[in-house]
């Protein structure tokens, strides 16, 4: 008996182990691109209403008008939820304020460096090109190099890196508001 509840937790060990060494979410098992993606950021879906209280703190009160397209709503993983009329349309996270924990976003897991990164998003979202503009190319600012790529039918992610080629934000959208 003992024999058996020990191969058995053993199994079941060496089972988290491995899935564990591999960085696996449970989201990688959603088939849909965008939903996967999105689902790695936050529980909180894109395109769906949502009480912006329900997320977690308002990060940028001084800012926040009447339109909650400026209103920026930040979950306890650092991952800040912008609301275009009543659904989330916009997630994105800051490296510099999630140092060097764990993203959970496109599989960043702790990586910053941009090969790295651009690896672990790739290999997560295989169906979708991913394709990277240089600074100066990027339009995003001095020395920022900007990669991203586009779901179907709408959406998108980007992510900027900096100078030093380290990550400083990576970004999902759900569709392009007006």
């Amino acid at each position: 008996m003992i024999v058996r509840r020990t191969t058995a937790t053993s199994a079941f060990a060496a089972l988290a182990l491995l899935f564990g060494m591999h960085g696996a979410h449970a989201s990688e098992a959603i088939s849909d691109p965008l939903k996967r993606a999105d689902a790695s950021f936050s529980a909180h879906a894109l395109n769906r209403a949502v009480d912006p209280e329900r997320i977690g703190r308002l990060v940028n009160e001084k800012d926040c008008t009447e339109t909650a397209i400026d209103c920026e709503w930040q979950d306890s993983a650092g991952v800040r939820h912008i609301i275009f009329g009543e659904v989330i349309a916009i997630k994105i996270i800051n490296a510099a304020e999630v140092r060097n924990r764990d993203i959970a976003a496109l599989d960043i897991g702790t990586a910053r460096a941009r090969p790295e990164v651009m690896a672990r998003v790739r290999a997560f979202l295989p169906e979708i090109a991913i394709d990277c503009l240089e600074p100066g190319q990027a339009g995003e600012g001095d020395g920022i190099a900007s990669c991203g790529g586009s779901f179907e039918p709408d959406g998108w992610i980007k992510l900027l890196f900096g100078p030093d080629n380290q990550l400083i934000s990576v970004r999902i959208d759900a569709f392009q508001g007006n």
